[in-house]
C-alpha cells in the first residue's frame, strides 16, 4: 500500500530550459568573487576579522561553527548516498520511475561538483594556502590571489571551499523543481553563505574560496542538469 502511494506521487515535470534566477546566482556570484580575487586586500582584510593578533571576531568556538566545520562533509555525502540508492531503486522497481532524473541529479551533480571537481580539480591543482598557513597570520607559507596556480600547499588546499560547495549545491535543485526555484534558491545561497562563515571563523578559508565556490558549483550541477536530459528525455515546453 505505501509503495502504491509513493508511486503516484507526481513529480517535478523536468524542462529543458534554465531558470533566469539561476544564471542571475551565477552572474552575482561571479562579480562578488571578482572583488577579493583582483583586490587582494579586501581577501586578506575579511580573513583578519578571524585571524592575527587582530581579529575582530573569535567565532571559531562557537557551538553551531564546530559542528558545521566538523560534520558538513558527512552530512553531505549521506545525502548524496540516499539520492544514489534511490535512484537505483527506481531505475528496477516500477515504483517511482517519475523521481528517477531528480535523484540522478541530487546523486550525479553532488558528486561531481563539490566532490570531484571542488577538491580534486581545485584543490589539488590551485595548492593555494589557507588563511593560518600564510605568513601575514603566522604561518610559514605566501599568500596567493585566488586566481593564481601557485605551490603554497601539498594538499586538501584552500581554493575553493569544498564545505561551502555542499551549501551552494542545493541552489542547483531549481534546475529539477521549478515550481520551488525560488525557495531553492534561496536555501542554497543562505547554506553556502552561512557555512562560509563558519570556515572563514575557522581561518580555513579565504572571502574568494567562499564565493567562487558558488558559481563553480552551479555550473557543475548544470553540465550534469543538461546531459540527464538528453538520456530521459523530457516532455518539451
Amino acid at each position: 500500500m505505501q509503495t502504491t502511494v509513493l508511486s503516484n506521487v507526481t513529480a517535478p515535470q523536468p524542462q529543458a530550459k534554465t531558470p533566469a534566477l539561476f544564471w542571475a546566482v551565477l552572474v552575482v556570484f561571479v562579480v562578488f568573487a571578482l572583488i577579493p580575487t583582483l583586490w587582494t586586500d579586501v581577501d586578506l582584510a575579511a580573513a583578519g576579522l578571524f585571524a592575527g593578533q587582530s581579529k575582530q571576531l573569535d567565532a571559531g568556538p562557537w557551538p553551531w561553527v564546530v559542528w558545521i566545520n566538523a560534520q558538513i562533509p558527512t552530512v553531505f555525502r549521506f545525502v548524496v548516498l540516499a539520492a544514489f540508492a534511490g535512484w537505483l531503486f527506481t531505475s528496477f522497481s516500477r515504483y517511482g520511475k517519475q523521481w528517477r532524473l531528480q535523484l540522478a541529479f541530487l546523486a550525479l551533480a553532488g558528486t561531481l561538483g563539490p566532490g570531484l571537481v571542488v577538491n580534486h580539480v581545485f584543490k589539488d591543482n590551485w595548492q593555494r594556502a589557507r588563511p593560518y598557513q600564510v605568513a601575514q597570520f603566522g604561518g610559514p607559507q605566501q599568500f596567493t590571489r585566488a586566481a593564481v596556480m601557485t605551490d603554497q600547499c601539498d594538499n586538501n588546499c584552500s581554493f575553493v571551499s569544498g564545505h561551502v560547495a555542499c551549501g551552494f549545491f542545493f541552489a542547483s535543485l531549481m534546475l529539477v523543481h521549478r515550481r520551488r526555484r525560488v525557495a531553492w534558491a534561496v536555501t542554497g545561497v543562505t547554506s553556502g553563505l552561512v557555512i562560509g562563515f563558519a570556515r572563514m571563523a575557522d581561518v580555513a578559508h579565504w572571502l574568494s574560496d567562499v564565493l567562487w565556490a558558488c558559481p563553480i558549483t552551479l555550473l557543475c550541477s548544470w553540465v550534469v542538469w543538461k546531459l540527464l536530459l538528453l538520456l530521459y528525455k523530457p516532455p518539451k515546453f
